[in-house]
């Protein structure tokens, strides 16, 4: 019985060796600061097609922390000696009504854990279809100690040790008025859809260029405020795979945003850009790791007190483990490379996907 087991695994794993394993292309990573949760974000795209009739689902979740404010909160801030200190409307209030000539002020605290369902269907050799559809909680979560430990390293970020950990605050004020509010933990929220076509136009030995084109529908409102326009994003994306261990993928997306409810047209969202570039090492035939920099344009116009038209720069590490042939869990580790405050501080993410 023993030898019969072992000779079924051993013809297993050699039919599963004998399977090309499926590419992942480089990774959907999304910018995951809550003032531009309500937009479209550059996200790159892979850009080899599926093949006719062929299906890829993937099932993505990252917990992404903020902890972001504008610059007058180093004076005006908490600053309890003794103990941590919870930031109400009331204090943010205060503060703000201390420059009531500034346009904008912010403080941002929250975790989002959001789970993204990614769908991918061969139209064509060369044309796949695709649809990302999210859902997100809105909590204190739990990264908050662990960051609060790796800022004690040498990398201190102001206020961490003074607020609440784990707590919810969002506020943004205008000339001194508070304009948006909230501590209340939100769970199970829908967010816009995304759907997606991607068309290859070149495919060589090493080289493979797409193009790519998406659209994210206004179904729904982020902190039942805020509604998006017809946000489109247009792109190339490509991939260069030597012979040997190594694979690149980087694409550039040009991001248009029209104007959706007036709360959201208030923010003031301009058009933006946003690239990637990827290096995968696949000296094993079942792991490979990667580290993906993804870049973008700021979101919004230059103003006192606030970086948000500032470019940003994230690190996307993480490595993929082809569980079976048609199966890979994919673990990455997701930080803000720029630190102009206008980025969420950190995330962990995974992801499971199949091929059909």
């Amino acid at each position: 019985m023993q030898r019969r087991a072992a000779l079924a695994l051993v013809a297993f794993l050699g039919l599963a060796a004998e399977e090309p394993l499926h590419e992942m292309g480089p990774f959907p990573t999304r910018e995951m600061f809550p003032l531009y949760l309500p937009t479209m974000a550059y996200q790159p795209v892979d850009p080899v097609p599926l093949g006719r009739g062929h299906w890829r689902w993937a099932l993505h979740w990252i917990e992404a922390n903020t902890f972001q404010f504008s610059d007058i909160f180093e004076q005006y801030g908490p600053r309890d000696a003794v103990g941590r200190v919870a930031v109400t409307q009331a204090a943010f209030a205060a503060a703000a009504a201390a420059y009531p000539d500034a346009p904008t002020l912010y403080f941002f605290d929250e975790e989002i854990a959001r789970f993204e369902v990614e769908g991918r269907y061969g139209l064509s050799d060369q044309t796949d279809l695709w649809v990302r559809m999210p859902v997100q909680n809105h909590t204190g979560g739990f990264l908050d100690p662990l960051i609060e430990t790796f800022h004690k390293l040498g990398f201190e970020q102001y206020g961490r040790a003074l607020v609440l950990q784990n707590q919810v605050a969002l506020a943004v004020a205008r000339h001194g008025q508070v304009i948006f509010y909230t501590d209340e933990r939100i769970l199970g929220k829908t967010q816009d859809p995304v759907l997606g076509l991607t068309h290859r136009l070149l495919a060589t030995p090493t080289w493979t260029l797409s193009t790519t084109a998406s659209v994210k529908p206004p179904l729904t409102h982020t902190y039942d405020v805020y509604r998006s326009g017809w946000d489109q994003t247009y792109g190339l994306t490509g991939a260069w795979r030597p012979p040997g261990r190594h694979a690149f993928y980087f694409g550039a997306g040009f991001v248009h945003r029209p104007h959706g409810s007036p709360e959201n047209t208030d923010i003031g969202f301009k058009d933006g850009v946003g690239a990637h570039a990827t290096w995968e090492y696949r000296r094993w035939p079942r792991v490979q790791p990667f580290l993906q920099l993804y870049w973008q344009s700021g979101y919004l116009p230059r103003q006192p007190y606030q970086h948000f038209d500032q470019p940003s720069l994230q690190h996307d590490l993480g490595v993929h483990w082809h569980w079976t042939p048609h199966t890979t869990l994919t673990f990455r580790y997701l930080n803000n490379i720029s630190h102009w405050g206008n980025t969420a501080d950190m995330g962990l993410g995974a992801s499971l996907t199949a091929h059909f």
